[in-house]
């Protein structure tokens, strides 16, 4: 019986490892590439949770004490509650009664830190929980909220996000708001996070920077979250209120959302929120790093003294961008800078990156001839190519050879400098074609546009490098000694104009036959 009863345990314990493996592994739309550190605070506060009242120390202490709500008011002194006398009411809401316990200065709920100081201008947007009754909705942002604030109600953020984390046009971002029951000139209060995210406020701030965008004058943020608000001894409630729908009637204020062509101009200081490594393995020219987690105090938006402290280098009489992956975690930033007095902007590397220069073309054809080579042999490497751009094809047929037209995105008025630099633009607005004159007149090594084929072993290993070069139209050609040893080779064709590079990877294979009259041949 001991053992049976050890194997199931073990298997118990395999089951939930991988339950919390999966649900780590987890990531919310606006949190992709989220920080190992975010992870494992989700994978603590579950095991927590699983381990009941053998809560990890280390987990209670970065915490303070509390893994969730529930969690915490059975396990620590200070939040212990009793079921209220009084009957549930009609709307089955089963709020709570709090005791109202004297707190030991040793006990956890003592440890949390110190509420920052605030400046009347940061508590006008920062509300304390004792003022939360003062507005007139509540809004939880919260996508798995399982109590709430009494009154409030639940928008959860990713409604105003499309499937690839973009923000939604602005008459479906009103639409959310007004089916939600909210007009233009209600007085609104904002709380909650993305809990699969490790928790913090980054979505509270994002919707409240949408609101702010949409014109919305009447609208603040809660100065903590749920876990504050039970730790203050305050009641919850287990579901949302309802409100009819209303109209919402948006007054866009079109400067709080940087575009492309706006980063373009240089005229702002631009700040990369998210991490180190997101920000050195690529960023907006000239951006710093100032990492979104850097303004926050546990949860909550540092003292003053603190932030200032932080943008000390950035200048006030010059407008600020703030980005990050989607935007949602650069509103943590962009907030602080807003109550600071800086003319702060949020934008997001998801449209930068969509807005780079990139080349619009693929391969129609590829042929070696002969595609079975002896070794020794001369190989020719052929390329056709056409154009991905549907609405480019239609114009294509109309020129003379049916030349193949390449778009560069953005580079004829994003201000890379002159499109010149780029190619030849002058009977195209915006696109360069293969095959134009002004390419043809240029050997393929010292043209703009180039293509290579990279000529690779059974293992991967590039053995050659082939130039091709323009013989007509959208035809690229290139020779290929095949001084090798038997074997079937991969090649990749390469094309590039200026700094942008396009890999077509094993466009075509070629077979090496026979005997080798050279020594050390290696495939």
């Amino acid at each position: 019986m001991k053992i049976i009863r050890a194997t199931g345990c073990i298997l118990l314990l395999f089951a939930v490892a991988a339950a919390l493996i999966s649900s780590v592994n987890g990531e919310c739309s606006a949190c992709k590439g989220g920080s190992a550190t975010a992870q494992q605070d989700v994978l603590n506060n579950e095991w927590a949770a699983f381990l009941g009242k053998e809560a990890p120390k280390e987990v209670l202490s970065s915490t303070g004490g509390l893994v969730n709500p529930q969690y915490s008011r059975q396990n620590n002194p200070g939040l212990q509650v009793e079921k209220s006398e009084a009957s549930v009411d009609e709307e089955n809401l089963n709020a709570k009664k709090v005791k109202d316990l004297n707190v030991s200065s040793n006990s956890e709920a003592s440890n949390s830190r110190a509420d920052p100081k605030r400046s009347q201008s940061f508590v006008s947007v920062l509300v304390p929980l004792e003022r939360v009754n003062t507005s007139s909705i509540i809004v939880d942002i919260s996508p798995n909220s399982t109590e709430y604030i009494p009154g409030a109600i639940n928008i959860p953020y990713t409604k105003f996000l499309d499937p690839g984390g973009a923000l939604k046009p602005v008459s479906e971002l009103a639409s959310v708001l007004g089916d939600a029951g909210i007009s233009q000139d209600d007085d609104v209060l904002i709380y909650g996070e993305c809990q699969p995210c490790g928790g913090g406020p980054s979505a509270a701030t994002y919707v409240y920077w949408i609101m702010k965008y949409l014109g919305h004058k009447d609208v603040r943020l809660l100065d903590g979250g749920i876990d504050d608000w039970v730790k203050s001894l305050q009641s919850t409630v287990m579901k949302p209120g309802i409100l009819a729908a209303k109209s919402y009637t948006p007054t866009l204020k079109a400067d709080l959302l940087a575009t492309y062509d706006y980063m373009q101009s240089k005229t702002a200081q631009i700040v990369d929120g998210r991490t180190a490594e997101e920000f050195n393995s690529g960023s907006i020219t000239s951006a710093v790093n100032i990492a979104y987690d850097k303004v926050l105090d546990g949860k909550r938006i540092k003292d003053e003294a603190s932030l200032q402290k932080l943008f000390a280098y950035l200048r006030k009489d010059q407008p600020v961008v703030v980005y990050t992956n989607t935007g949602v975690k650069a509103s943590m930033v962009w907030l602080p800078l807003t109550l600071l007095g800086y003319d702060a902007r949020l934008y997001s590397w998801q449209d930068w990156d969509a807005n780079q220069p990139k080349i619009n073309i693929a391969i129609k054809d590829a042929t070696a001839q002969p595609t079975q080579a002896k070794i020794g042999d001369v190989v020719q490497i052929t390329v056709f190519f056409e154009d991905t751009n549907q609405s480019q094809k239609s114009q294509n047929e109309n020129n003379e050879g049916n030349e193949t037209v390449l778009t560069i995105k953005g580079c004829a008025t994003c201000g890379f400098g002159s499109p010149q630099g780029y190619a030849d633009l002058s009977s195209s607005d915006g696109v360069v074609k293969i095959g134009s004159t002004s390419q043809a007149q240029n050997s393929a090594e010292d043209s703009d546009f180039k293509v290579q084929a990279l000529v690779k072993n059974s293992v991967g290993a590039q053995v050659s490098k082939v130039v091709m070069k323009l013989i007509s139209g959208d035809q690229f050609a290139g020779i290929w000694n095949a001084n090798v040893a038997a074997g079937v080779y991969k090649v990749d064709i390469v094309v590039s104009l200026k700094d942008i590079t396009k890999t077509f990877n094993d466009a075509l294979e070629i077979e090496v036959v026979g005997t080798s009259n050279y020594k050390n041949l290696v495939n």
